[in-house]
């Protein structure tokens, strides 16, 4: 019977998932259930004084991380997120919206997006204002997010996303951050399959002596990550 009703739910999802029409995109974690994902994370960095440069980069190991489903109470998920060393509890609605996090540790995963209500075109964009945590404190950020396309036969959703954040800065410190990343969304399941993004961070000193401003140092700093969806499993009673 639960195959048949998933049969049923993933043909009408592909039914409108033709060009130019639209598909709703939400969450739908079942009460029970354990979804289970690796993430991975892997930094390069380069720093600049004068004429000299020195590069490093940095491969942390992967983590292997659980989203167990609690229960579904006042128009939001109760999901406790972690592994044997740690877990935190989220409240997550249904477009991805966190409602509560009673124990957050600003850690970067599970990375979840606010999706638009309702149905959402192929090829539409939306924006949206959501806080990213930025060295150990939480900024506003805009977010853009773009339906590209969608699977009909895999049943899958693939979203690009950006995001602009404003960091303080003056005529002789300047200071860009820039994020951008690809997430495939499983339509059936209602979870992210796999999410890629990648966050660049520069900062530049300049000495300005009358009309001639000079560059003393600078600093990058890109890190890739990497997050895919590893199963699903039903939870013991």
């Amino acid at each position: 019977m639960k195959t048949f009703l998933r049969c049923t739910v993933l043909l009408a999802l592909l039914a409108m998932a033709v060009p130019g029409s639209a598909v709703e995109i939400k969450y739908a974690f079942k009460r029970g259930y354990s979804y289970n994902y690796t993430y991975k994370q892997q930094s390069s960095a380069r720093a600049t004084a004068f004429t000299t440069a020195a590069n490093r980069s940095h491969t942390v190991p992967a983590t292997n991380f659980s989203i167990k489903t609690i229960d579904f109470q006042d128009g939001a998920f109760i999901l406790d997120i972690g592994n044997k060393d740690a877990t935190f509890r989220r409240y997550v609605k249904a477009n991805g919206d966190i409602k509560g996090a009673p124990a957050e540790t600003w850690q970067n995963n599970p990375f979840f997006l606010v999706f638009p209500d309702g149905d959402w075109k192929i090829s539409g964009t939306h924006q949206t204002q959501k806080n990213l945590v930025f060295g150990g404190r939480s900024i506003p950020a805009a977010w853009n997010l773009l339906l590209k396309s969608v699977d009909t036969e895999k049943g899958t959703a693939e979203i690009l996303f950006s995001a602009n954040l404003k960091l303080p800065d003056d005529r002789l410190r300047q200071k860009t951050f820039s994020l951008k990343g690809r997430l495939i969304f499983n339509l059936l399941e209602g979870v992210i399959h796999q999410a890629d993004w990648q966050t660049i961070y520069t900062f530049n000193f300049a000495n300005k002596e009358f009309a001639v401003t000079r560059n003393l140092w600078g600093f990058t700093r890109q890190i890739d990550h990497s997050l895919i969806m590893t199963g699903i499993e039903e939870q013991s009673q």
